[in-house]
């Protein structure tokens, strides 16, 4: 299991990015108005169900995960070009070892705020959490994990309330285990929750990653999603391949070039819906924890994003984000990100 203070960062990257807006303001994004519904659809449906998930790296003797399998590339091509107007995050521990952290994100309009406030305390082999949000809901979890006989195990319970309109309760139980070629996630809907979710990872040789995940949506009694991976990662050269339900060939490559330089790409190999879809991205590294980013996708967006530490537990990011076609007149989006860790 990660540390406290990582797991905590990821629980809330998590949260935030299943409730906050997924549409940017119109004046801001109108062009994406303009493309195509299936492709607006099947992009969307991506979002939901890979959630842009960026993990942090295994710890040691730690297997990695699905969400493992291009993620050198996603980090290049994702981490930082869609933050919005503002961001600012911050952790800190009480001397009894509570662990708080708060964020908060949003865009001109007052409206679109979303942020939130959570406690978490581990002991021992157990965590237990509380958070509140700005969408009205509450959030708890209850953790238990251990080691046995060389495998890795854990569960923890998720309960949800939300208060907006009505009072509403959901829950659901995700568990895990590893002993190593093998590692098993699953997410057990208990109450309220449509979705069964859960994948199988096999690392056959090293550096190679087999694996398999799957949506199974109880109210519809059927799939969402199935997806079939294959993974190659050394440090320096990552490949990774995703094939959904049998129809959509995903793939990305990301290279090292010397110390410094890295590039990436990400694209829609094969689409049954004939959608194009691509970005390559390029980065450099000052390896004194600055980093500089440029993207460009198939409809000429084109990003850039620059990365810094101002001191040990600050980090700062800036984002800015044109229509390559039409630099001037086209629409633009400006983001900033501060991170505190106290």
């Amino acid at each position: 299991m990660p540390k406290a203070k990582e797991r905590l960062r990821s629980l809330f990257r998590r949260n935030k990015k299943r409730n906050r807006q997924t549409t940017y303001p119109k004046d801001e994004e109108n062009k994406e108005e303009e493309e195509p519904a299936k492709q607006e659809e099947a992009e969307e449906s991506n979002k939901k169900f890979e959630m842009e998930i960026i993990p942090n790296p295994p710890e040691e003797g730690e297997m990695p995960s699905y969400f493992h399998v291009g993620v050198l590339a996603k980090e290049l091509l994702v981490n930082g070009f869609k933050i919005g107007a503002w961001k600012m995050e911050c952790i800190t521990r009480t001397d009894k070892d509570f662990y708080l952290s708060t964020f908060g994100e949003g865009y001109p309009t007052m409206d679109s705020v979303f942020g939130g406030l959570e406690v978490f305390k581990e002991i021992d082999n157990y965590n237990m959490s509380l958070g509140w949000f700005t969408n009205h809901e509450v959030l708890s979890e209850i953790g238990v994990h251990g080691m046995n006989m060389g495998s890795q195990w854990y569960a923890l319970l998720k309960s949800t309330i939300g208060t907006k309109d009505e009072i509403t309760f959901k829950t659901k139980l995700k568990c895990g285990f590893e002993r190593n070629p093998v590692k098993v996630e699953l997410v057990l809907p208990l109450y309220k929750e449509p979705l069964f979710l859960g994948y199988v990872i096999v690392a056959p040789v090293e550096n190679w990653l087999l694996g398999y995940r799957a949506a199974y949506n109880l109210d519809n009694k059927g799939f969402d999603r199935h997806v079939l991976c294959l993974g190659y990662n050394n440090g320096r050269t990552e490949v990774g391949l995703k094939l959904e339900n049998f129809e959509d060939l995903r793939g990305s490559i990301f290279q090292r070039i010397g110390e410094g330089w890295a590039f990436a790409i990400k694209s829609n190999l094969y689409s049954s819906e004939n959608i194009k879809q691509f970005a390559i991205g390029v980065q450099y590294d000052f390896q004194n924890g600055t980093l500089v980013k440029a993207k460009v996708r198939e409809d000429s967006r084109t990003g850039f994003v620059y990365q810094t530490k101002i001191g040990e537990n600050i980090d700062v990011m800036y984002h800015v984000a044109f229509d390559g076609v039409d630099p001037i007149g086209g629409a633009h989006r400006i983001g900033v990100s501060w991170e505190f860790h106290c």
